[in-house]
């Protein structure tokens, strides 16, 4: 068993507090922390007016104790002053301040407040002004330390007065369940406060958002990271001009820039806008709201998948109408061609009339790929292929294959392409397959090769088992595909470049839908390719689907 290493002792953190090495709470609120130490200050003032020829048994003790909690103050002031001329200076004294002042505080009014011990003047009350901020910033341990000076104090108090215990236990011990009650409420209140801050940052940090304060008068402070490519680059240089409206197409207007119209005070509810990053395009959606007279809390998240997924969508219904528009157009025009031609149908050859049907027939031909190519996108995106309450059945798919190479022939040998295959001599079966499914993704595999096949090339059909499935590889020596378009190959009709770089024609459907048959049977479709020299395509798939 590993053991697991101890947390640092109560002795080591406050030696790293005492060089400035603690972070996270002990660094925060150094303005709150300030405002304690001037009230403090404030009330030892009042405090002292408010005697009114009240004798002071040992004012050496009264009055030293009042003159260092106003030096501490002094100090602090100064230093804050001081440590604000450097960033790293002044983080540095923040948080040494901000654990050494208040313990320093605890400490002098632990003693001096024995001064004056008859008197109605409750000195000793000042101390839950320091204890009260320890808890805010230390939490649990800041109660536990003013805890323990509060009851060290009532030690110093019978030492120095013996004579007044019975006065000294009870103010003493009265202030300590004091400190004790506020002390634990305020740490009570500032934990669950810490505990929404980290549950709001980790939502942030999952969703890759990054929460900025930006002061009107043009200052600001980010917290938390995109993701993506923008991830190390800071908010205010991914919005500095020139951004792109939400289609990715035109310059935002300068004075519509989002982190501009922020920094005047506009509420945003999520503006889309595209910037680049490290040479790579990204989409950010930026929202805001008002805080006080002086500050915006702008909120900005990367949306670049969502964003480029809805462009992608558009881009698809505008390709798709084109692609459905041009066969219709031809159509249509050789119909009206030969609703005139017939008119006058003997001065019209019948070969003219076999040559308009022929193009029709091809448009007619086209549409129909097109449609199947839209069914098929659709039935397969939700096939789950195989059930555990199904039967069982068996799919041969050594003979799948070897009807589907059957199928293709014709068209292989149309371009002087031979087809060599290897492993088809044993049977491989799946089961709980779907042979019509399959099929489907064979053919496509198939004609994708034929298509892209250089003439009297080869091609070579291979059927393997390892380790319980299947691996079915079609390899042809064609036109290849250039590396930058592998990982989009399963995107609806996307066409590599190295097709329509040849004029071949096709409607990006294939791949995609290959994937999904294969996928539903809870395969996997591997691709390399090489331009120029060919492209290799695997279906993995398992032998029993259930």
């Amino acid at each position: 068993m590993t053991a697991q290493r101890p947390g640092p002792g109560p002795t080591r953190w406050v030696r790293r507090a005492l060089r400035g090495e603690v972070s996270g709470p002990v660094a925060e609120m150094p303005m709150i922390a300030l405002g304690h130490q001037l009230t403090l200050s404030a009330c030892l003032v009042i405090g002292s007016l408010l005697l009114d020829g009240t004798r002071i048994e040992r004012p050496r003790l009264y009055w030293g104790g009042d003159l260092l909690v106003h030096a501490l103050t002094l100090l602090l002031v100064i230093g804050m002053i001081l440590a604000r001329r450097s960033d790293a200076g002044a983080a540095r004294f923040e948080r040494r301040a901000l654990f050494l002042v208040p313990v320093l505080d605890l400490l002098v009014l632990a003693v001096a407040r024995w001064g004056l011990v008859d008197a109605p003047v409750l000195r000793g009350a000042l101390m839950t002004l320091p204890a009260v901020w320890l808890a805010a910033q230390l939490r649990y341990r800041g109660v536990g330390l003013a805890l323990g000076i509060s009851v060290m104090s009532v030690v110093v108090g019978l030492v120095i007065a013996p004579g007044q215990a019975m006065t000294v236990l009870a103010r003493g011990f009265s202030l300590t369940l004091l400190i004790g009650a506020l002390g634990m409420v305020v740490a009570s209140i500032v934990s669950r406060l810490d505990e929404t801050s980290r549950r709001n940052a980790l939502i942030a940090d999952a969703i890759g958002a990054v929460e900025v304060v930006i002061q009107l008068d043009g200052s600001l402070r980010s917290r938390g990271r995109l993701k993506g490519a923008g991830r190390d680059v800071p908010v205010q240089e991914l919005l500095d001009d020139p951004v792109f409206t939400e289609n990715g197409r035109y310059p935002v207007r300068p004075d519509r820039n989002p982190l501009a119209r922020v920094r005047g005070g506009a509420e945003l509810d999520g503006q889309a806008v595209w910037t680049e990053a490290d040479g790579n395009r990204i989409a950010l959606s930026i929202s805001s709201t008002r805080l006080d007279d002086g500050r915006m809390l702008m909120v900005v998240h990367d949306v670049t998948t969502s964003l480029a997924a809805v462009l992608q969508e558009e881009q698809f219904l505008a390709g798709i109408s084109h692609e459905l528009k041009t066969p219709l157009t031809s159509i249509a025009g050789y119909v009206e061609l030969l609703a005139d031609e017939a008119e006058d149908a003997d001065a019209v050859p019948s070969a003219t009339v076999r040559s308009h049907l022929g193009v029709v027939s091809r448009n007619v031909d086209r549409l129909r790929s097109l449609i199947m190519g839209l069914l098929d996108s659709a039935r397969t995106s939700s096939d789950h292929i195989g059930s555990a309450s199904a039967p069982e059945h068996r799919t041969s798919l050594t003979r799948l294959v070897a009807e589907q190479i059957e199928a293709i022939g014709p068209r292989a040998r149309g371009r002087g392409l031979s087809i060599v295959t290897a492993g088809l001599e044993e049977d491989v079966e799946l089961v709980n397959a779907d042979p019509e499914r399959l099929g489907q993704a064979v053919d496509n595999l198939l004609s994708n090769a034929v298509t892209y096949s250089h003439d009297q090339g080869t091609i070579r059909v291979s059927l393997a088992v390892d380790e319980g499935r299947a691996r079915l590889q079609v390899a042809d020596e064609g036109i290849g595909i250039d590396a930058e378009d592998l990982d989009s190959l399963f995107t609806p009709y996307f066409r590599a470049r190295s097709a329509t770089r040849a004029g071949i024609s096709g409607n990006g459907l294939g791949l995609m839908i290959t994937r999904r048959i294969v996928r539903a049977h809870g395969g996997e479709v591997e691709i390399s390719s090489t331009l120029g020299q060919g492209t290799a395509i695997t279906l993995v798939l398992p032998l029993a689907r259930t």
